[in-house]
């Protein structure tokens, strides 16, 4: 999260548009977590699990769930990059 609240920062100070990486990435998910899914009475911090991350469009057995969620991660966080690269 350090990581992201640095490049915010940067792109904030830069007067640049702030992009969140999409949630279906580790970055994503625990940022939707902090930012949208807290509530601030019952927030628990966590560390990043498969329960965090938005689930894929068809039932799956669980490894393969799991596989579907890291090749979905990667490709997104790539397009996410792309972009971030292309805007500066």
């Amino acid at each position: 999260m350090g990581l992201l609240a640095g490049r915010f920062a940067v792109l904030e100070h830069q007067g640049r548009a702030i992009i969140p990486p999409p949630s279906t990435t580790a970055l994503g998910a625990l940022l939707n977590h902090v930012t949208v899914g807290a509530d601030a009475k019952t927030f628990q911090p966590m560390n990043c699990n498969f329960g965090l991350f938005p689930l894929p469009d068809q039932r799956l057995h669980k490894s393969a769930r799991r596989a579907s969620f890291v090749s979905r991660a990667r490709a997104d966080l790539s397009v996410w990059l792309g972009e971030r690269q292309a805007a500066a």
